[in-house]
């Protein structure tokens, strides 16, 4: 039987007579990288926001571990080991690639503001800094102040602070916006080492991506999961390329 990390039930969310989620349900493989995709306005994000605590939902169940976690605030479900990126990117511009991962660093220490205070000479800091950078190919950025780094780089920033924790689901959301196609390759590479490691709900547009990373896909039109399968599956569904991908695909 399958590992079952998160499973949704029956979410729902309104804003008025807009329904974002209906009915809406899913079940995360551990170590797998689950895509959920669907068209502008289909409520991917609405979804995302109720998986991290950062909405609450209407109605519906949300199981992390078996447990029930649909009211739980979004600092409590990092606690637990959720942790999420935005789609628009979340870093400290004016400090440096170093500092960024150190604060993540001190954070995940639960060391408060300790880190304004010669955090250089922190043991624990000095121990993990390194190998934190080289996860995501920045080490020889350290000294960069971040508003310096491409676009791309800044994405891998942030998924490497987002990886600090250890998450056990580490949630994506569209994090190939706005790259060129050597950033697409270089954080869809990143994206590829950490399966297996954890549990990743990749948000994304881009379905050449999509296809050469997911184990399993999640369609959602309206709020609606209306089909969920492997890549070759979801390619191949006639109701999906109806609604999304395009009849001549």
């Amino acid at each position: 039987m399958a590992d079952i990390l998160l499973k949704v039930s029956g979410l729902h969310k309104s804003f008025g007579a807009l329904l974002a989620t209906n009915n809406f349900s899913l079940t995360l493989t551990r170590g797998h990288i689950h895509a959920l995709i669907g068209p502008n306005g289909a409520g991917k994000t609405t979804v995302v926001n109720q998986l991290s605590g950062d909405m609450p939902v209407d109605s519906g169940t949300i199981q992390f571990h078996g447990r029930d976690i649909t009211r739980l605030k979004s600092y409590q479900r990092a606690r637990l080991g959720i942790a999420r990126s935005f789609q628009i990117t979340h870093i400290f511009e004016n400090l440096t690639v170093a500092e960024n991962m150190g604060l993540a660093i001190c954070t995940g220490l639960g060391h408060n503001f300790r880190f304004w205070r010669n955090w250089q000479n922190a043991a624990a800091i000095k121990n993990e800094l390194p190998l934190a950078l080289e996860r995501v190919d920045l080490l020889h950025r350290a000294e960069l102040s971040a508003r310096h780094l491409s676009h791309g780089e800044k994405r891998q920033l942030e998924v490497g602070m987002a990886l600090i924790g250890k998450p056990e689901l580490l949630i994506l959301d569209e994090p190939m916006a706005g790259l060129g196609p050597g950033g697409t390759v270089e954080l869809a590479k990143l994206i590829k080492k950490q399966k297996g490691q954890v549990t990743i709900l990749l948000v994304e547009h881009d379905m050449d991506v999509v296809f050469s990373l997911a184990d399993r896909v999640t369609v959602l039109v309206y709020g609606e999961n209306v089909a969920t399968g492997t890549p070759d599956e979801i390619r191949h569904n006639s109701v999906v390329r109806k609604a999304y991908l395009g009849e001549g695909e």
